[in-house]
């Protein structure tokens, strides 16, 4: 069974590679065999996290994903080094650790700088990169693009859960990440017969230091109690990832405890 989720001789691209998930990505799929160019905008961040767990098969590069300019340099860069791109993983966006200017402000009060900085990278962002590096599958005859979307691509976000915690939750962010979704969709059924897969993958509300009192109300909230892991992603992407999927085309795997079935 290992054989089907053998990434040997693949190359992985990832973007947001300086955030929560990025590195973890890069971890699983350099894990299993593949040859991972790991990105971010910030290039001194992520030289600073990939610093504490150095991996020979996993390689740095600046990319801003807004711009049609760095992913043809990237994807240019990456194939006359490798050969090819036979993975991609469109992770970059704004999130409570990485927040706009007006990330904060009320639906209100959201400032149109903001909205169009969060579905720029987020959504416009995903859409350069299946664009940019479809062209490359397809010339091989295959390839999987695994987009990240979020819980709150396929719901609304709990108001209620937040006042009082530090954390909020702009409209920008859910209607981008709904965005991803249908993204998915449309580039899943234009790509399928040239043998290049389009999915995506929804965490739910990964644990990263949260506080006491955010962590009991989402455990209120989710039928598992708690919030997920970022290890507890790895088998979904890894199968996504790997032939394990060669005939998942367009789907959304979900993983949040429960949150969505609610």
């Amino acid at each position: 069974m290992r054989e089907i989720f053998d990434l040997g001789g693949r190359v992985a691209l990832i973007t947001g590679g300086a955030g929560l998930l990025g590195t973890r990505f890069s971890e699983v799929l350099s894990s299993y065999g593949a040859s991972v160019v790991l990105t971010d905008f910030d290039i001194d961040k992520l030289e600073k996290q990939t610093r504490k767990t150095p991996n020979n098969n996993v390689t740095n590069m600046k990319l801003d994903v807004t711009s049609p300019n760095d992913w043809d340099r990237v994807t240019s860069e990456i194939v006359q080094k490798f050969g090819g791109i036979d993975i991609l993983v469109n992770s970059a966006a704004y999130t409570n650790k990485t927040k706009t200017s007006t990330f904060d402000n009320t639906f209100e009060n959201t400032a149109l700088e903001s909205w169009n900085q969060m579905l720029n990278v987020n959504l416009t962002g995903s859409f350069l990169g299946c664009q940019f590096v479809s062209k490359i599958m397809k010339k091989a005859g295959h390839g999987s693009i695994i987009n990240i979307s979020s819980l709150y691509g396929v719901v609304s976000p709990n108001h209620k859960m937040y006042p009082g915690t530090g954390i909020v939750q702009p409209v920008a962010y859910t209607v981008s990440k709904h965005g991803v979704m249908g993204l998915t969709k449309y580039a899943a059924t234009w790509l399928a017969e040239t043998g290049v897969r389009v999915n995506s993958i929804t965490p739910g509300g990964i644990f990263d230091g949260h506080s006491d009192l955010f962590l009991e109300r989402f455990g209120q909230l989710s039928p598992n109690g708690r919030m997920t892991q970022k290890e507890e992603l790895d088998g979904a992407l890894l199968y996504l990832a790997s032939d394990a999927s060669s005939s998942v085309v367009g789907q959304n795997i979900v993983v949040d405890g429960g949150w969505t079935v609610w």
